[in-house]
């Protein structure tokens, strides 16, 4: 039984304004490509389909297309998509009687019985071996599990441990006993390798969603997961794996490899897992690569970088971020550096200035002191704070005109 592991893929995410629909596209397309090549009796999709639960039509569109290309590239195809908490569930499977016509099954919530307990069986999809026609593997698909899912009081690491349980029992009593069963989830385990700083992941302040791993069962072959960026495994035993992200999501992430995962289970478990690398089609580039620079650094950088060509639609120029050391804000250096970046093939995404720290600052102002501050008084110590310098004549005259402005509209 072979099955592509693949999640997070943000249809619809844009990049600091950018739209990514080609970058989006391409890896979809690739991925087609892969299934071809590979020819997997099942694929999975761990969740975060798309970026928001409203998606444009653009990013429906996307979906919609790669679901119908996968169907017509390989026959037989089992597609298991799990909704994650990007995602809406009643709108992810709004399509799901159409879509199990063609094999491919949708969840979005946990289904309930008319007593309203979960109904344990209904995320029971049973795969079958596309050679020989019959069902090798028992996938049980958990979507994102959301509050409405766990019994009140109870956290959602104890909640996943007790419905993986059930899954568990569940099966010991089917038809299905005896052969290997995988399983999906949407979760930040607790093991997992994360960004420390500037996480796109939508993670608890203080880790405060973190599931244990002993949740996941040794009784799984795979548990296929989907909400972390970065592909990893996080248990051997069971074999538990995040997919990773289709594009880096942030720049914190411009290191982190892309694809999928070639799961391969023997009839009696035991799993072997290859990854199959993707390429985004643009890149994340910093200046400086490290750290930040100074001005004088950062304009000889931007010089070095490639010119635009006349005949290039820019589907493949990299996103830009620059981080440079200022003493104090300086208008015209953001100005000349946009002037030069339009003659360069990247798109600027930001510019943070970062500035020295020293240890001669002011104290902070307190609300005693803010009641004896005029507003151009706080505009000044604000200033000070920050920069460690007095605000710029040229801008304290702007702040006095936009302030006189203020007052004669009131």
């Amino acid at each position: 039984m072979k099955i592509i592991h693949t999640a997070d893929w943000h249809l619809g995410n844009t990049f600091h304004g950018h739209d990514r629909e080609t970058e989006q596209r391409h890896f979809l397309t690739w991925l087609v490509e892969a299934i071809r090549l590979h020819a997997p009796d099942a694929l999975v999709v761990s969740g975060d389909v798309f970026d928001s639960a409203n998606p444009s039509a653009q990013a429906e569109a996307l979906y919609y297309d790669f679901l119908s290309r996968t169907a017509e590239t390989l026959p037989g195809l089992q597609i298991i998509v799990t909704a994650g908490n990007h995602d809406s569930p009643r709108r992810i499977e709004a399509p799901a009687p159409l879509l199990g016509l063609h094999q491919i099954h949708v969840v979005g919530n946990v289904p309930h019985l008319s007593d309203g307990s979960p109904d344990i069986s209904a995320l029971a999809i049973p795969l079958v071996n596309r050679e020989s026609g019959l069902v090798e593997c028992v996938c049980w698909a958990m979507p994102f599990l959301r509050a409405v899912d766990c019994p009140e009081g109870v956290t959602q690491n104890d909640a996943l441990g007790w419905y993986y349980e059930q899954f568990l029992r569940t099966m010991r009593r089917s038809e299905w006993r005896g052969l290997p069963c995988i399983a999906t989830g949407h979760f930040y385990t607790a093991n997992a390798e994360v960004c420390a700083n500037e996480h796109s992941e939508r993670l608890v302040v203080g880790g405060q969603d973190r599931v244990n791993v002993n949740v996941l069962s040794a009784a799984f072959s795979y548990i296929a997961l989907g909400h972390i960026h970065k592909a990893q495994c996080v248990s051997n035993r069971p074999a538990a794996y995040y997919a990773g992200s289709m594009l880096p999501m942030s720049f914190s992430e411009k290191r982190y490899q892309h694809g999928v995962n070639l799961v391969e289970i023997n009839s009696d478990g035991v799993t072997r897992v290859t990854r199959i690398d993707y390429q985004p089609l643009r890149a994340l580039i910093s200046i400086p690569q490290n750290g930040a620079s100074s001005p004088d650094g950062v304009r000889y950088e931007v010089q070095k970088l490639p010119a635009r060509p006349t005949d290039d639609d820019g589907a493949r120029w990299p996103y830009l971020e620059i981080r440079v050391v200022q003493e104090q804000p300086d208008p015209s250096f953001f100005a000349d550096i946009c002037r030069v970046l339009q003659e360069k093939a990247v798109f600027l995404c930001r510019m943070n200035a970062e500035r020295n720290t020293t240890d001669d600052r002011e104290p902070e102002l307190t609300v005693e002191r803010l009641k004896d501050l005029s507003p151009l008084d706080m505009a000044q110590q604000v200033y000070r704070e920050q920069y460690g310098n007095y605000l710029p004549n040229e801008m304290e005259e702007r702040f006095r005109i936009a302030l006189e402005e203020v007052q004669n509209e009131e």
